[in-house]
């Protein structure tokens, strides 16, 4: 998503860009031939970052404009295969060629031989339609050492935020930002302890960041990657030359959003008023204008990123708009509608943990709208959501709220920090309902499968039915979803999909989705005997499973349920065994009402009752409890593997 262009009125001081202090750092370090010694922890990796030195300098160019340069030191152990395939390419930072002005990339080997390339070896790479700045090292060995450095010139937005992992340990990161000392920067560091001073020296402004030992990145099932990295945040929060008043607040944020996002709605009404007329929405109930306004747009206009934010009467004229555009649409035509609304706007806790102390904009990233009457959401840039539900990673993070409020005759934002709340367990399932009975020859069985899903379940599936229309590609997409919720070797017919229409009160009950299966894999002979695979009838499972201690706290991604019953006729002058296998209790012994596996049986006649009940109540949940919680996931899993016999009385 673009961003909004934060403008900062500076004094026109002229500070020459060859007083950088990174290049002061270039010209008083000379090459160092001696290789690390490894610890034995360090042997076992594919590389190790010996040292990550990162400079960032707020400085002013000849025409007195704000500029901003980094600087980048990376001394890095090479011990593998994977690593030299790690770094014999380095992607460089820089979009433009002019904007890179220094670079130097060094092999040294194990006999102490240095290969160096610079700028005359950067070639240019483009992927999908991207193109890219990339330098080919020379020389790289197992054993061996890269010392890569490089300046460019980067965007000077006021806000910044450096990823300080990587994808093998870090021994030592040093960060400094570098700026005029009258601009007063602030900087947090997430997720690791570190050491955070500053300094003026020379009518420059230090703050100096150290951390140490920082551990490779590792993927994760069930938690958001991005959000628990180690990262550095930044941002401008004094200029002392104009005064001491604290700058880039949460209310100054609240301003500079509430007069952009209502830009160009006196000068939209009328094209509004038109459309609201047209559309029939003028003078219905609130909630059902809210609902018949969203349908129209996410209908007629399309998303387009990186457009500019057009006023509410442009984007109608040309059907797309940007998030911001579609967000002055909706606030324009809320406003003709005089329905009270409020502006959200935080972001994706799959980024980053919005962070109420520190007034960073980066975390104002994402456009919500929430209505304080029914206390319900919308968000504006999601064609799948619709009013009552938004993007799941949204829920539980805080958010910047902004409401209109008004002073004698003025209309003015208020602003406020709060929790973005998690939809509710009872909102979101994905029920399964087998009936199944067995052939005559005993070689399948056969019946109906029912799947019912609501809330963030049902989003995973109903929209594709909304946009998709040609028949082919709907019974494609109806093959796929049977064969992954049973087994690939299933065949089925009567396919019944209810309740796909986003457009429609259908978007507020349950997707459903039923087929008639015969299924042969599930039934093996073994001499007079039959095994029945009863436990892979629930579908193929998550399995999860420890090479390393879990680093994350865990994120379900929202709060949700999983009932299953499953009705197993048994044919006439057979018996079965085994039941008893299908009865299991799991949960976190200490609150075994966060989250569960618990199943049972009946045996009436020779009707077979078998229901599960998985369900996960919190959403966020600590390190500690990990190993109950991989329990309870594995627990579906193993249930995969339960096995019935039968056999004649």
């Amino acid at each position: 998503m673009k961003r909004l262009l934060w403008i900062v009125f500076l004094t026109t001081s002229v500070l020459r860009a060859q007083n950088v202090a990174f290049k002061k750092l270039i010209d008083n370090s000379p090459l160092d031939t001696k290789l690390a010694t490894l610890t034995e922890s360090e042997q076992k990796e594919s590389g190790v970052m010996l040292r990550h030195q990162l400079y960032v300098e707020y400085t002013f160019d000849s025409l007195g404009q704000l500029s901003c340069l980094q600087g980048i030191v990376k001394r890095i152990r090479i011990n593998d295969s994977k690593a030299i395939e790690m770094y014999n390419k380095i992607v460089l930072p820089v979009p433009n060629t002019n904007d890179l002005l220094y670079l130097k990339a060094r092999s040294i080997s194990k006999n102490g031989t240095v290969k160096e390339v610079g700028m005359e070896a950067v070639k240019e790479l483009e992927e999908q339609g991207r193109v890219y700045k990339i330098l080919a090292v020379e020389g790289l060995e197992i054993g061996g050492e890269l010392e890569y450095t490089t300046l460019f010139r980067r965007s000077s937005s006021l806000f910044g935020g450096e990823i300080l992992q990587s994808d093998i340990p870090v021994r030592k990161v040093e960060v400094k930002i570098i700026t005029p000392a009258y601009l007063q920067f602030e900087a947090k560091v997430y997720n690791a302890p570190a050491t955070i001073s500053s300094d003026t020296l020379n009518e420059k402004r230090t703050i100096s960041v150290g951390l140490q030992n920082l551990s490779p990145i590792y993927e994760e099932k069930y938690a958001n990657l991005k959000a628990n990295l180690i990262r550095l945040d930044y941002k401008l929060s004094y200029n002392l030359s104009r005064g001491p008043e604290r700058l880039y607040t949460w209310q100054s944020a609240a301003e500079t959003f509430f007069d952009y996002l209502r830009s160009g709605i006196d000068d939209s009404k009328k094209d509004i008023d038109a459309l609201l007329a047209k559309e029939k929405i003028k003078g219905l109930a609130p909630e059902l204008a809210i609902k018949k306004l969203e349908n129209y747009v996410k209908t007629n206009i399309a998303l387009k990123e990186e457009e500019d934010a057009d006023v509410a009467s442009d984007v109608l004229k040309k059907q797309y708009a940007s998030k911001a555009g579609m967000m002055k649409l909706y606030i324009a035509a809320l406003e003709s509608l005089n329905i009270p609304y409020e502006i959200v706007i935080g972001c994706s806790r799959a980024d980053a943990v919005f962070d109420p102390k520190f007034e960073s904009w980066n975390f104002l990233d994402e456009y919500l709208l929430y209505f304080p009457t029914t206390k319900k959401f919308l968000d504006p840039g999601s064609p799948i959501f619709r009013y009552g539900m938004i993007d799941q990673t949204m829920e539980g993070n805080q958010a910047l709220f902004i409401k209109k409020k008004k002073e004698g005759n003025d209309i003015v934002p208020e602003s406020e920090i709060r929790l973005v709340p998690f939809s509710t367990i009872a909102d979101n399932h994905d029920d399964l309902l087998v009936d199944v009975s067995f052939s005559p020859t005993m070689d399948q069985i056969q019946g109906k499968v029912t799947r019912q899903m609501t809330g963030h379940q049902a989003a995973q599936l109903r929209p594709y039915y909304h946009f998709v229309k040609a028949e082919e590609e709907r019974k494609a997409l109806t093959n796929e979803i049977v064969k992954s919720t049973l087994k690939p070797d299933v065949t089925y017919t009567n396919p019944q999909i209810k309740n796909t229409n986003l457009n429609s009160d259908e978007v507020n009950k349950p997707f459903i989705f039923s087929v008639d299966i015969v299924l042969k894999s599930v039934v093996e002979r073994a001499g007079k005997k039959y095994l029945f695979k009863v436990g892979e009838l629930i579908g193929p499972q998550v399995e999860m499973y420890n090479e390393r201690a879990r680093q994350y706290p865990i994120d379900m991604g929202n709060a949700h349920a999983y009932k299953r019953l499953m009705k197993v006729k048994i044919p006439e002058g057979y018996k079965v065994s085994g039941l008893e296998s299908l009865r299991r209790n799991i949960t976190d012994g200490r609150n075994p009402a966060v989250m569960g596996f618990v199943s049972d049986y009946k045996l009436e006649g020779n009707l077979l009752t078998i229901t599960i009940d998985e369900f996960y109540k919190e959403v966020l949940q600590p390190i500690d409890i990990y190993e109950p919680f991989q329990k309870v996931i594995n627990a579906a899993a193993d249930f995969n593997k339960v096995t019935l016999l039968l056999e004649k009385k």
